[in-house]
């Protein structure tokens, strides 16, 4: 008996299950082309970057951030840090 007249041998051609996005990006896998995919897209973003820090202006003197000169979180403010412990006053002088 045979089955809608189709060779045993043969195999139907289906339609990619994923669609065409799929189909596409499956395609250098499919021709073993991985590394060359991968090196390729590696030099895009490596030159996009490259380009956004040779292009970038320079931060202007009164824009930059503030830093205190004796080493403190750059707040601006007088009280204690969190990483120092509060202070006991003396009552004996």
């Amino acid at each position: 008996m045979s089955r809608g007249g189709r060779a045993r041998g043969r195999r139907s051609r289906r339609p990619p299950a994923g669609g065409l996005l799929y189909w596409a990006l499956s395609l250098p896998a499919r021709l073993h082309l991985r590394w060359l995919v991968i090196a390729v897209v590696t030099a895009a973003v490596m030159g996009a970057y490259a380009r956004v820090l040779v292009t970038a202006a320079p931060m202007p003197p009164s824009k930059a951030p503030a830093t205190s000169a004796a080493g403190g979180d750059g707040s601006g403010s007088d009280g204690p840090r969190a990483t120092e412990a509060p202070r006991k006053s003396d009552p004996g002088q």
